[in-house]
């Protein structure tokens, strides 16, 4: 076990110091991304400003879908995740009170919304 080890500790600090590589950057498609998910081969970036959710193609950055979250109110949106094809969207108050949640179809139609207060 002890000779598996020295053979493995050479590479593990030769990964370990290597230079990262940066393999692309992709234009934002709005000036104030605050959520960023991945899911069904695509991006998905929200925008809290606008309040956009924009799908995005993740090799050339080029939008495929956008939509409006009309449903946030007065509540600001700044968190998304993808799951199971579902996004879900995290908005609250000025003050920072991040208590509710928002589901979209990755089609862009509203699902429905909770408390995420706990």
């Amino acid at each position: 076990m002890k000779i598996v080890f020295l053979f493995i500790l050479p590479l593990m600090v030769a990964v370990c110091v290597s230079d990262p590589v940066l393999d692309r950057t992709l234009t934002a498609p709005d000036g104030n991304i605050t959520g960023l998910g991945y899911g069904e081969g695509y991006l998905w970036a929200l925008d809290k400003t606008s309040e956009t959710i924009y799908k995005l193609d993740p090799l050339t950055g080029a939008v495929e879908n956008s939509w409006v979250c009309t449903q946030t109110g007065t509540k600001i949106p700044s968190g998304l995740t993808y799951l199971n094809g579902y996004l879900y969207i995290c908005a609250g108050t000025a003050a920072g009170n991040y208590t509710y949640g928002y589901r979209y179809t990755s089609a862009g139609a509203y699902a429905n919304s909770f408390d995420m207060d706990c």
